[in-house]
Formats: C-alpha cells, sequence, structure tokens
C-alpha cells in the first residue's frame, strides 16, 4: 500500500489540496478560489469561508486520487506570507482576516519611514503594508475594541492548522516574514513591538515551532469534515516562499529561486546574514540556521495574464483553454528577434520600488508592429524586472551561476530561454507545477522521519526537467536592459 504526503496551499488566488506520493510524484490535485474581498485599500477574508473551502479541497483530493486516506502519511500547510489572521478569548476568528495585499496601513509606514522608527536592525526586513506590525498598529489607533479583544496572532497556514489540530502555533519562516522575531536571537522580542508601539501583542503571539516540526494531529471533528482520519500527524509548515524556493529543489547556496507568477520573487540562501539593500527581505528558512533573503514586487506573469485577458475578454469572448492560448502566443513570439523588437514594456501594473512613481506602459510602438510584437514586449519587460532583483541580490554577495524557474513562466520554452539570456545565467525548471506544495511535501517527510535532511529529500524529490543556458542573444539583452534601466530613470525623474 502507497504512501502519500498531503499538502495545502493557501494563496490569495486558489486554495489548493495535492496529493504527493513520498518519492516526489504528483498524484492529484484540487482546487477552491480563495475567498479574497477586496474593498479599496482593504483586502480581506472570511476566516470559516477559508476553512470550509480548505476541508472541501482535501476531501475532493482524496476521492480524486482513489485512496484510503489511511495511507496518507503526514500533513502539511504553505500559504501567502505577512497578513494577519486573529483568534478572540473563544479562539474563534475575531472579524476578517486580512490579507498581505492589504494597504490599510501604508500612511502608517510612510510615517515610520519619515520619522526614521525602524526594527530593522534586529528584524532584518523592510516593514511593508501587508505585514502583521503596521496593520495591528492601525486597529490599536482605528479599532481599539478589537484589537483589546485579540488573543492570538497567526498566518494563514497557522489558522488552517488549528482548525485541523486545535493547536496554535506559529513558525520560523512566517514569523520572520512578517517582521516578528528577531532574527539574531531567533525568537520573540518584545522591543520589535515597543518601537512601533503595540508591546502589548507580545503575549498574543502563538509559541513558536520548527518548520518541521510535528505540531499536533488531526482531531475527530477535522476529520469529519475532511475525510481525513483521526490521529493524522500535522506538520509546522513553511510561507510560501521558502516552499516554493525547496520545492524548486533549492535549499543551500548554490542556486537562485526565481518565482514567475503573480510576484517577481527572487531568493537565495545564505549561512550568514550579509550586508544587502534596505529594500531586500530576509527571513530564516525552512532549516531554521541558513537564512533566505528575498527581493520581490508585483511585476512579473500577472502582466501577461493582464494582457491576454484584456484582449480576449475585452469585446465579451472569454477564451476556454488558456493553455491553448498562451502556446499560441509563444509561437508567434518566438519568430520575432530580439535585435530587432524595439518596443519596451514597463511591468508596472502595481507600484514597485525598483521604479518609484512610474505605471505599467509600452514605448516604442510603430505602425509595423503587432500584437505579437507586444507580447514579446512583456516577456522581455518581465525579465528585465527579475534581473533588477536579482542585480540586487548581487550588491549583497548572493551571487549564484544558475536558477531554478517556477510559476507560469516556467511553463514557456521561450520566455525561459530570454530569461537565461536576461540574466547571462543557466536556467533550469522542475517537473512539477506545483512548486510551493512540493516543497511543504518534502519538509512533511523529514517531518516524520521519511528523510534526514533538506538535501537527500529535495535528491530523492524533486526532478529537474529542462535547461535553458544563455545563447546568442545574451549580448543583445544585456544592451536592451541598460537601456531598460536607462527609460526607467528618465520616466522617475519626470514625476
Amino acid at each position: 500500500m502507497g504512501k502519500y504526503l498531503l499538502s495545502i496551499d493557501n494563496g490569495l488566488t486558489a486554495t489548493k489540496a495535492v496529493l504527493f506520493h513520498i518519492d516526489g510524484r504528483q498524484i492529484q490535485s484540487s482546487l477552491q478560489q480563495t475567498p479574497v474581498i477586496n474593498r479599496g485599500a482593504f483586502s480581506e477574508i472570511d476566516m470559516n469561508e477559508q476553512w470550509a473551502r480548505t476541508a472541501k479541497c482535501i476531501s475532493d483530493v482524496i476521492k480524486k486520487a482513489g485512496i484510503s486516506p489511511l495511507q496518507i502519511v503526514a500533513i502539511g500547510g504553505t500559504g501567502h506570507g505577512a497578513g494577519l489572521y486573529l483568534l478572540d478569548r473563544e479562539d474563534q476568528p475575531l472579524g476578517m482576516a486580512v490579507t498581505s495585499m492589504d494597504n490599510r496601513s501604508s500612511g502608517i509606514v510612510k510615517g515610520w519611514q519619515d520619522e526614521n522608527i525602524t526594527a530593522y536592525d534586529m528584524t532584518l526586513h523592510p516593514v511593508w503594508a501587508g505585514q502583521a506590525i503596521p496593520i495591528l498598529r492601525w486597529l490599536k489607533i482605528n479599532d481599539y475594541d478589537r484589537y483589546n479583544q485579540i488573543h492570538k496572532i497567526l498566518s494563514v497556514k497557522d489558522w488552517i492548522k488549528y482548525k485541523l489540530t486545535g493547536c496554535s502555533t506559529c513558525e520560523y519562516t512566517d514569523a520572520s516574514n512578517s517582521g516578528l522575531i528577531n532574527l539574531r536571537t531567533c525568537s520573540y522580542d518584545k522591543e520589535i513591538l515597543s518601537i512601533y508601539g503595540i508591546e502589548e501583542m507580545y503575549e498574543k503571539l502563538a509559541p513558536l515551532s520548527g518548520s518541521s516540526e510535528v505540531i499536533g494531529y488531526v482531531t475527530g471533528e477535522a476529520a469529519a469534515q475532511t475525510g481525513l482520519v483521526e490521529g493524522t500527524p500535522v506538520t509546522a509548515g513553511l510561507f510560501d516562499v521558502v516552499s516554493c524556493a525547496l520545492g524548486s529543489g533549492v535549499y543551500d547556496d548554490s542556486l537562485y529561486s526565481m518565482i514567475a507568477g503573480t510576484w517577481n520573487i527572487n531568493s537565495g540562501i545564505e549561512k550568514d546574514i550579509v550586508n544587502c539593500d534596505s529594500n531586500t527581505k530576509c527571513s530564516l528558512f525552512a532549516d531554521g540556521t541558513n537564512y533566505i533573503y528575498v527581493e520581490s514586487s508585483a511585476t512579473s506573469a500577472v502582466n501577461l495574464e493582464w494582457l491576454a485577458d484584456n484582449m480576449t475578454t475585452g469585446f465579451g469572448s472569454p477564451v476556454s483553454d488558456k493553455g491553448e492560448l498562451y502556446k499560441a502566443i509563444d509561437i508567434e513570439v518566438e519568430k520575432l528577434k530580439p535585435e530587432e523588437l524595439n518596443i519596451f514594456y514597463l511591468p508596472f501594473l502595481h507600484d514597485c520600488y525598483l521604479a518609484e512613481g512610474v505605471n505599467a506602459g509600452f514605448f516604442g510602438i510603430r505602425a509595423e508592429h503587432n500584437i505579437f510584437h507586444m507580447f514579446r514586449a512583456v516577456f522581455e519587460g518581465v525579465a528585465f524586472a527579475h534581473r533588477m532583483h536579482i542585480d540586487n541580490l548581487r550588491k549583497g554577495g548572493i551571487i549564484r551561476s544558475k536558477a531554478v524557474l517556477s510559476g507560469g513562466a516556467s511553463n514557456s520554452d521561450v520566455w525561459c530561454q530570454i530569461f537565461a539570456d536576461v540574466l547571462n545565467i543557466k536556467v533550469e525548471t522542475t517537473e512539477s507545477s506545483q512548486a510551493g506544495a512540493l516543497g511543504t511535501a518534502a519538509n512533511s517527510a523529514i517531518a516524520i522521519g521519511l528523510y534526514n535532511d533538506f538535501e537527500t529529500a529535495v535528491s530523492n524529490m524533486v526532478k529537474k526537467a529542462r535547461t535553458y543556458y544563455p545563447g546568442e542573444n545574451s549580448d543583445i539583452y544585456q544592451s536592451k536592459f541598460k537601456a531598460f534601466k536607462e527609460l526607467i530613470e528618465k520616466l522617475a525623474g519626470n514625476n
């Protein structure tokens, strides 16, 4: 009888349950839309609805896979980092959860920046509006009654773990990404909260656990709701950037991890604390001893989705098979030569520190260009934005000769080759389409003793797919990248 690992991935777009064999083979998956409610600067989730959809995914994936739930040997979770999931004194949801895309506290963050109020020396993490700390400060100022009822502070995966086990914990990768721990001591630090005026929240922080710890077991109530077996071990899990890196095969200082999806996420693992740009985020890695440095912005494959959706649905004709649409785009884009394409696309649909005050747009379009020239410009512009983030990692001494690419862009051969040419390094992809879930499964495998360490787990569970080398277009792209940055500088200077 086979043994399986169940991974739960609570992203901001989709909530997924993915079943893996212990050798890393993806067996089955189930998906529900994440119930995000966006209202102006507010981005929230009904916590009970999120649990209901997660339970449905779990039940569905077991049925679709046709296995006995007794064959599931461990359950692990991942999800969007940061945000705020609160429990009251009865351990019930305290209002709506706040997602990491929430912007209500942006004025507070700006005020701290202007007054040079910072705990960066301890957290090694710049404060941003989607983190727990500024959101808590906003609640203290604007909704003190709710603030005063806070009993536990959790992340999204911690909430799901609580519903599965009845145990409330937070693990180190999520806590460090939220700026809640002192990375020099690897522990909560009341001074951090005091600096930001929320010191009373120190007692509300959930107990810390290592990523590869079993924190509890499926309860009878959760078993009845999900189809799982009571007593199945549940692990602490990882926040999504770390799980994606691990699921891409990145566990040491030999590779970059690049995620090209909604977010442009680029990371490298270091054994020691290094001196990076103040916009670079530093978190603990899954092993609890190494550090993962992250450069990110919302400037990646979401740009292709935006353009394709607007081109195909603007006249009321939605495409039934997006996969076929993207294949058709690839075929036409590959026919175009980079030296003949003098269009630049600026992938700034959302505010980005890489180009302060610069919005998305095409530059250089002429009558001879068609829609596929624009699509190729999008491919290149996204790769250029990733290169800007990678260069920031390089400035901090995080230098690699190859990268593993995951996310939507990794499905396109032509786009992967553009990445290799723009970055001028080898780019690899992996077989699994669910890197975050696979990384979570590898973490769970270690937690229950199937593998002794991350190197062994990755070598057994993560399978390489394709490799791309810098080619004849690499020199062309070095010149185009320079022109891309000069264009940003000119536009930023006019604001």
